[in-house]
C-alpha cells in the first residue's frame, strides 16, 4: 500500500466538561495513514497541548519487529474527513508522525484506496458511518 497523509482534527473530548483554564487546545495536523496499525497515536508534544489524561500503558509491537510500554491518554474526539469518533490515543515520542491506524478507520467507517492513495466512504453508507456490532 502507498503511504499517504490525511489532515485530522483532534480535541479533548472532556473540554466540554473542565473550566475555560483546564482545557486544551484542538489540534489539526497530517496523520499517516496506516491499516496496519491498530491506534491513534500521536507525539507527546500535541498530548500536552491537548491536555490529556493518561489512562494507562500498553504493549505494542512496533514496524521494526521490537516491543515496546507506550502511554495511553483519551478520550479524545477524532474526526476525519467529516466524519468523527471518540477513541483512546498512543503516546509517541516528541516531534514523531501522527499515526492513523485500523481501529478509527474502522469506526468512522473509511476504507483505504491504495491506488488513489485517499479515504474512501464505504459504498454501502456513502453519507453516514454504518459499524458492525
Amino acid at each position: 500500500m502507498g503511504v499517504f497523509y490525511v489532515p485530522v482534527q483532534v480535541r479533548n473530548w472532556q473540554n466540554r466538561f473542565l473550566p475555560l483554564d483546564r482545557r486544551g487546545e484542538d489540534i489539526s495536523c497530517e496523520a499517516l495513514v496506516d491499516c496496519g496499525a491498530s491506534e491513534l497515536a500521536l507525539p507527546a508534544d500535541l498530548l500536552e497541548r491537548m491536555k490529556l489524561e493518561e489512562l494507562g500503558h500498553i504493549q505494542a509491537r512496533t514496524a521494526d519487529g521490537k516491543r515496546h510500554d507506550y502511554p495511553v491518554f483519551g478520550i479524545v474526539e477524532l474526526e476525519v474527513q467529516g466524519r468523527v469518533c471518540q477513541v483512546r490515543v498512543i503516546q509517541l515520542p516528541r516531534g514523531a508522525q501522527p499515526l492513523l491506524g485500523a481501529v478509527p478507520l474502522e469506526e468512522m467507517d473509511w476504507h483505504i484506496s491504495p491506488s488513489e492513495q485517499r479515504l474512501l466512504p464505504n459504498p454501502d453508507s456513502p453519507d453516514e458511518p454504518l459499524l458492525r456490532i
